[in-house]
């Protein structure tokens, strides 16, 4: 199956600062699929500038893990990273997976090489993709 590489980009407000939000378009066909059933999320803590924005440093430390993480979940077809929000100092990637031990069987070793990072890693099943469909909803379609 072949990935879009479109994205659109939002912002929205909350009591922590602005989020800036990079969703990919055109997944229906993964999220069809049913192989993808669970959404999992990354977060990076960031120290971030004075409004919680990474610093220009950890932007590009973070985009340039994140690159290679997501480029093994994707080039096995383990995970799809359907978002990235940025803002009130974090990062958090969020993706579809094939399961969660897949998900972690194909990042540890990555994330053993790099040592230790201010990041948490979270799962939930969503067969149906409803945060994604939400998000495309509010903010790629509103």
């Amino acid at each position: 199956m072949q990935l879009s590489n479109e994205w659109f980009i939002a912002t929205y407000d909350t009591d922590m600062g602005d989020i800036a939000v990079r969703g990919r378009l055109h997944l229906d066909t993964m999220r069809l699929s049913g192989a993808y059933s669970m959404r999992i999320e990354m977060q990076w803590d960031i120290k971030g500038d004075d409004k919680g924005m990474p610093t220009e440093t950890e932007g590009e430390v973070i985009d340039s893990i994140m690159h290679i993480i997501t480029e093994a979940l994707e080039r096995s077809n383990t995970a799809i990273l359907t978002a990235i929000h940025t803002g009130a100092r974090m990062v958090r990637y969020v993706f579809y997976a094939t399961s969660a031990d897949n998900f972690s069987h194909t990042i540890q070793p990555l994330l053993q090489r790099l040592g230790n990072l201010p990041i948490r890693i979270g799962a939930e099943t969503d067969r149906q993709w409803d945060e994604y469909t939400s998000m495309i909803a509010r903010m790629a379609m509103g």
